[in-house]
């Protein structure tokens, strides 16, 4: 109920902000060729780095490639249809024993939270360097106590929950991958984040926004901020465009330029490689969950 009050205010809120556009809602009279290329290009790197955040998760399971490639796929593919696309776990667990699927379900889970991590602190950084004043010595501690937490709880918040004395929680510090994987993870979801904030830069630039560094900075409070909304399905649909349209526009940012740079980021990076996953699923039978 929450998430779809959430929603519900957040559509109204969008429609409201679209309807006082100054110039109603004017595509851009001039695309840059060349940087729409760039722009394009940049998915597949993005979603490399996703397989390689997916081969780590599984480097210990003896596996052929063909099954890790298309639990891969089929992960997409049910990421699309949950929240922020955190149920891609889901299709990726049926293509192996049940035995092992706590294992890939967690080491997944572990996966999404790295890219969390990231998307949450450079958020807070970009606020700080926004909003909070230079030397307010509070802000600073309260800045470090949540990087240290959230950091101590990603690489130790197992040992911590195995000593709580449930089922669920028992040899759990045993199932997840070791410390040395999860920095791995870390510094690739810190890679596919700098490639989403490129890529968004470049879509501004691409519908005529003003070349401006700064932008890099709003651009990671929005993420930041888009990552802890709750949203109901297909990815942060709704909750991306407004959330993108209210922080980007205190950067100077005219609406439609915004819209149009989520909603192309938002096809190429996420319903497009869908799309290609079907796909190739579909050509896989007997390894498809379609």
């Amino acid at each position: 109920m929450l998430k779809l009050g959430v929603f519900v205010a957040l559509s109204y809120l969008l429609f409201q902000k679209i309807n006082a556009f100054p110039q109603g809602f004017q595509p851009p009279s001039n695309i840059n060729i060349g940087l729409a290329i760039l722009f394009l290009s940049l998915m597949p790197l993005n979603w490399l780095i996703e397989w390689l955040k997916w081969k780590t998760v599984v480097a210990s399971k003896n596996i052929s490639p063909r099954v890790r490639w298309h639990s891969f796929l089929s992960g997409m593919l049910s990421g699309v249809i949950t929240p922020a696309y955190a149920g891609n776990f889901i299709g990726r667990m049926f293509y192996f024993d049940k035995k092992d699927r706590k294992e890939i379900i967690l080491n997944t889970l572990v996966s999404n939270g790295a890219q969390f991590i990231i998307s949450i602190v450079m958020g807070l950084i970009a606020f700080t360097i926004l909003y909070i004043k230079k030397g307010s010595s509070l802000e600073t501690l309260i800045l470090i106590f949540i990087l240290t937490s959230s950091f101590g709880l990603y690489f130790f918040g197992d040992k911590l929950l195995s000593k709580i004395p449930l089922k669920i929680f028992k040899d759990l510090d045993l199932v997840l991958v070791s410390k040395t994987f999860r920095a791995k993870l870390l510094g690739l979801s810190l890679l596919r984040y700098l490639i989403f904030i490129i890529q968004f830069f470049i879509a501004l630039i691409v519908f005529e926004a003003p070349f401006d560094l700064t932008y890099f900075l709003w651009l990671a409070l929005m993420f930041g901020a888009i990552t802890a909304t709750p949203s109901l399905f297909l990815g942060k649909i709704i909750v991306r465009e407004t959330i993108a349209l209210t922080i980007l526009s205190m950067a100077g940012i005219a609406g439609p330029i915004i819209l149009l740079a989520a909603f192309s980021t938002w096809i190429i990076n996420q319903m497009l490689p869908v799309i290609i996953a079907t796909l190739l699923l579909k050509k896989e039978r007997k390894h498809a969950l379609v």
